[in-house]
């Protein structure tokens, strides 16, 4: 077991600030498993009570405990995935499975109902992503305002209302440099749609709607860090469009 696996499995029992915590320990696990409680809790901007409730939380005696877990854990990551092509259709399945058992009929009349509908990718390829399908959704008759940048992101909140639908889109969904404007979406009662990837997911805590594909972490020998697909995002947005099709058919039947 890794600390995805142990967070996935306590993630209803978290407040913000622990969110917010783990958010940074799973994008650092290198220095959470050198780190001490003071330099955690100085890089998190926390108290070490803070942490200490969160290591409870998460079934350890304490900080030590827990940094013994995370530095084992890290050594015995598998280099590679047995075999690329299946972890591909895998993700594939998964997310078609997923998606399947997803009430996505309220989520496609809320993006038909809104004044504007707002997008926005955390990353360069989440960005392509989110441009090719709101390219296809204006075939289907519904504009979309991609927005660039992150600083855009921000900047566009004044104009944004209740009338309105913002849709964010996140591998990790642990992005904390847009933490603070989507915690601002959901104080204005703007509704949001997260689409992130399976686990443990911050973003996801705050919007009004969520959908999630599936993207398996790949360790390749010469990287440390794993390549992340992102086959399941796109499958994601072509469904939705595919059901957005069929949606606006029947709208005008009836």
């Amino acid at each position: 077991m890794d600390l995805q696996t142990l967070v996935n499995k306590h993630q209803s029992h978290f407040s913000e600030t622990e969110r917010e915590i783990l958010s940074f320990m799973l994008q650092h696990e290198e220095f959470v498993a050198e780190a001490t409680i003071s330099s955690l809790s100085n890089r998190t901007f926390t108290s070490t009570s803070s942490i200490i409730r969160l290591t409870k939380k998460l079934g350890f005696s304490g900080f030590a405990e827990l940094k013994y877990f995370v530095k084992t854990s890290l050594s015995q990551l598998v280099p590679q995935n047995s075999d690329f092509v299946q972890s591909g259709r895998d993700d594939v399945f998964n997310t078609l499975e997923t998606l399947e058992n997803t009430d996505v009929e309220r989520i496609l009349k809320v993006i038909h109902d809104a004044r504007t509908v707002y997008c926005f990718g955390t990353g360069y390829a989440q960005r392509n992503a989110i441009q090719e399908f709101a390219k296809a959704m204006l075939v289907c008759g519904k504009f979309m305002h991609v927005i660039p940048a992150r600083n855009e992101f921000a900047g566009s909140l004044s104009v944004m209302s209740p009338q309105d639908v913002v849709i964010v889109v996140s591998l990790s969904g642990n992005t904390a440099s847009v933490l603070d404007t989507i915690k601002l979406l959901s104080v204005r009662k703007i509704p949001m749609i997260a689409i992130t990837a399976e686990g443990v997911n911050v973003i996801a805590s705050h919007p009004t709607y969520n959908l999630h594909y599936h993207s398996t972490p790949t360790r390749l020998k010469q990287n440390s860090k794993p390549y992340h697909s992102f086959i399941g995002l796109n499958i994601l947005l072509d469904y939705l469009v595919r059901k957005y099709i069929g949606f606006i058919d029947q709208e005008e039947i009836s």
